[in-house]
């Protein structure tokens, strides 16, 4: 034989063997599903493999699996599907498990309890539960601090604008409004909030209409029906003011024969400058 046609029956053999891969592929009709178990070939994990090369990852792929604690999720997770998972991650069995540190300020008993109730409705761990808790104390504590500083600046505000306008007759106004504010209305309406923000209790308008009434109910009651605090009377700069030219204006203040009169008048407008300037 030639060596041409010794050459041609080696080509002839060699295309009718197969390669590895194509036997791993099932590439000329020998798949590699004829290598396992009949009874194996039909199962839904096996399905999805097409080659030897996919066997041997997904082996070890499960391998790597092996010995980890793992916890199955449902595709349509029942409650109690979703318990038996959060108890796996953690959540405890009852409500009581929980443990919340009660300060008396913030975190009542009260608030405890029906605290540990939503976390445990929440499937949340006892670490998730305190974090939350902690979470709401500061919030709460630095809102808390927040109110005092913005109700201690509205006080301070009226009490500076009030000044301004009684000079240094404002503690006896003040204290005389308050006592009549206290005697016909109701505490609690001190703490009304208004449209601004602001306390009702530290609403300059609100003294002064108390302030009023004392004034006025000292006008009309008699020194047998009023008490002692109440008898004091109060001068305002501008009751100050109108005095002061009432008297500059009167012929005793200018009448230099009348010593004693001009004197009283001078000494009199002095006292009344004290209230207009504080």
């Amino acid at each position: 034989m030639s060596e041409e046609a010794i050459e041609q029956v080696a080509q002839a053999e060699a295309s009718s063997l197969e390669t590895p891969a194509e036997t791993a592929t099932g590439g000329s009709g020998n798949d590699f599903l004829n290598m396992i178990p009949e009874e194996l070939r039909g199962h839904p994990s096996i399905s999805p493999i097409k080659d030897v090369e996919n066997l041997a990852r997904s082996y070890v792929n499960a391998q790597r699996l092996i010995g980890a604690d793992k916890i199955p999720l449902p595709a349509n997770p029942t409650e109690e599907d979703l318990d038996r998972v959060y108890s796996r991650l953690g959540r405890p069995e009852s409500a009581d498990n929980y443990e919340i540190a009660v300060d008396g300020n913030v975190v009542t008993e009260e608030v405890a309890n029906n605290y540990k109730d939503v976390a445990h409705k929440l499937r949340l761990t006892p670490e998730q539960a305190s974090g939350v808790m902690e979470y709401y104390k500061s919030v709460v504590e630095n809102t808390g601090a927040v109110t005092m500083q913005q109700l201690e600046q509205q006080r301070a505000a009226s009490e500076t604008a009030l000044r301004q306008e009684w000079g240094s007759n404002y503690d006896g106004i003040v204290e005389k409004a308050a006592a009549t504010a206290q005697e016909f209305g109701n505490p609690e309406m001190f703490d009304i909030d208004l449209a601004d923000g602001t306390k009702l209790g530290n609403n300059p308008d609100f003294i002064k209409a108390f302030a009023k009434i004392a004034e006025f109910r000292q006008s009309v009651t008699s020194e047998d029906t009023v008490s002692e605090a109440s008898q004091t009377s109060f001068m305002t700069r501008e009751k100050a003011q109108a005095e002061v030219s009432a008297i500059m204006a009167s012929p005793a203040y200018t009448d230099r024969k009348n010593v004693v009169a001009r004197e009283q008048a001078i000494a009199k407008v002095q006292e009344l400058m004290g209230y207009i300037h504080g």
